[in-house]
C-alpha cells in the first residue's frame, strides 16, 4: 500500500526530515503557510534528491477550520493509501486542527522527541521507538538555508602532520601563553602585502626549538638558526596562526563514533536574489539526526574589550550563538573549543545560559572523551 506521510512545515525542518528518512514513505505531503513557503521549497528540494514524491497544500496557520478542511481533503484524496502525520512542527492551531482530523480517522500520529532521541506515536496507540536514521551534514544545513560550497576534502596532509599538531596541543595544555607568542610572531597570511618567504623568530624556549625542528622535519619550513625558521607557503602561516587547532579537533572528532565529520565547511546562505553572504564553520559533526558545530579559537579569550566585563570571550559566544541558531536550528549542539584557558567566569556562566559547551586550555587533553559524552546527551 502506498504510504503518504504528512508534515507541518515550520522554521524547524529537522523533525520533518527525521520521520521522512526513518519511515521512508512513498509520498511526502507538506502542509505549509505563506510564511513558510521558502522552508517548504528547501525541504522539497532535499526530498526530491532522494526520489521522494512531494505533494503540498497551503494552510492558514491560525484558522482552525481551514486546517481541518485541508486535512480532511488530504485523507479523501489519499483514501486508498496508508497516511501518517508528524505534528512536531507548526503553530498550535495548525497542530490541533491536524491532530483532530487524523486522530478521528484513526491514523498514525507521530511526535519527534529530539532530546530523548525517540519517536513518540500518539495515535492510534501510544508507544515510543528510537530514532535510528541519519541526516547528512549537507542536507541538515540545506534545510536551514545554507548551501555548502567547499570543505577540506583531502585530510592526508592533516594526518601526516598529526605529530606536529599534537605537539602544539601539548604546548597549549602545559604553557598556553606560548600559543599567544606564536600567534604574535607569525605574520598574517591574508595580508595584501604579504611577501614570501617569511622569517619567523620564535621565543627562545625548548618548546619552540622543538617546534622549529618538527616544522623542518615535515617540510613546512627551513631552519635559519636554532629558533628562526623560513616559511615560503602561506598555508603554513595559516596553520601556525591557528588552523593547527582546527586540525587537532577534527582528528579527535574523526576518532569517535560519529557518522560524518567535516572541517572548514564554507558556503552561502539562501537570500533569494540578494548577494548571498558567505560563512565558514570550523568543525561539524553529524551523529544520527543531530549536528554539532565546534568553533575553534587560539587567540586570547581573556583579552579585554572596552566596556565589556566578559572581554573577547563574549564575542566568541555571540558569534557562535548567532551562526549556530541560524545553521543548526533548535536541535543542534554548539561548542567553543579554546586552546587557551578561559579565565573569565562571566563567559562560562553566559555559555551555560546559551547552552554552549566550553572546552578550554588544559581540558583539551580530554576533548575526545568530552566529545563522546557530549554527543551522547
Amino acid at each position: 500500500m502506498n504510504h503518504v506521510h504528512v508534515c507541518l512545515v515550520s522554521d524547524q525542518p529537522i523533525p520533518n526530515l527525521t520521520t521522512v528518512f526513518q519511515f521512508q514513505p512513498d509520498t511526502v505531503l507538506l502542509l505549509y503557510t505563506d510564511e513558510s513557503k521558502e522552508k517548504k521549497d528547501r525541504l522539497k528540494a532535499i526530498l526530491r534528491k532522494y526520489n521522494k514524491k512531494v505533494d503540498e497544500r497551503l494552510i492558514l496557520p491560525f484558522d482552525m477550520q481551514n486546517v481541518i478542511e485541508v486535512c480532511e481533503g488530504v485523507l479523501k484524496d489519499y483514501a486508498d493509501a496508508e497516511v501518517s502525520l508528524n505534528i512536531t512542527c507548526g503553530t498550535k492551531i495548525s497542530i490541533l486542527g491536524a491532530f483532530q482530523v487524523f486522530y478521528s480517522a484513526d491514523k498514525q500520529i507521530w511526535y519527534v522527541n529530539t532530546d530523548g532521541q525517540q519517536l513518540q506515536q500518539l495515535s492510534p496507540e501510544i508507544k515510543e521507538i528510537p530514532i535510528s536514521t541519519k541526516i547528512k551534514i549537507r542536507d541538515y544545513l540545506a534545510a536551514n538555508g545554507f548551501e555548502i560550497t567547499d570543505w577540506q576534502k583531502d585530510d592526508q596532509v592533516i594526518l601526516k602532520r598529526r605529530e606536529l599538531t599534537e605537539f602544539l596541543a601539548d604546548i597549549a595544555v602545559r604553557k598556553d601563553y606560548l600559543i599567544g607568542e606564536i600567534n604574535y610572531v607569525v605574520p598574517d597570511a591574508e595580508a595584501p602585502d604579504l611577501k614570501l618567504p617569511k622569517y619567523i623568530d620564535f621565543p627562545k624556549t625548548p618548546e619552540m626549538e622543538e617546534l622549529a625542528r618538527l616544522l623542518e622535519q615535515h617540510g613546512m619550513a627551513k631552519r635559519a638558526d636554532e629558533h628562526c625558521i623560513s616559511v615560503d607557503d602561506k598555508n603554513v602561516l595559516l596553520y601556525l596562526k591557528g588552523f593547527w587547532f582546527e586540525e587537532y579537533v577534527y582528528t579527535l572528532a574523526k576518532g569517535i563514533d560519529a557518522d560524518e565529520v567535516l572541517l572548514n565547511v564554507t558556503g552561502t546562505w539562501d537570500t533569494k536574489g540578494k548577494k548571498p553572504p558567505i560563512n565558514e564553520f570550523d568543525v561539524m559533526i553529524a551523529k544520527g539526526t543531530q549536528l554539532a558545530l565546534i568553533s575553534c579559537k587560539t587567540s586570547n579569550p581573556n583579552r579585554a574589550v572596552k566596556g565589556e566585563a566578559e572581554g573577547v570571550g563574549k564575542e566568541y559566544l555571540y558569534e557562535l550563538d548567532s551562526l549556530g541558531d541560524k545553521a543548526l536550528g533548535l536541535f543542534g549542539k554548539r561548542m567553543l573549543a579554546s586552546a587557551r584557558n578561559i579565565d573569565n567566569q562571566y563567559v562560562k556562566d553566559r555559555a551555560k545560559v546559551m547552552r554552549i559547551e566550553i572546552v578550554d586550555g588544559k581540558n583539551i587533553r580530554t576533548l575526545k572523551d568530552k566529545l563522546k559524552s557530549w554527543l551522547a546527551r
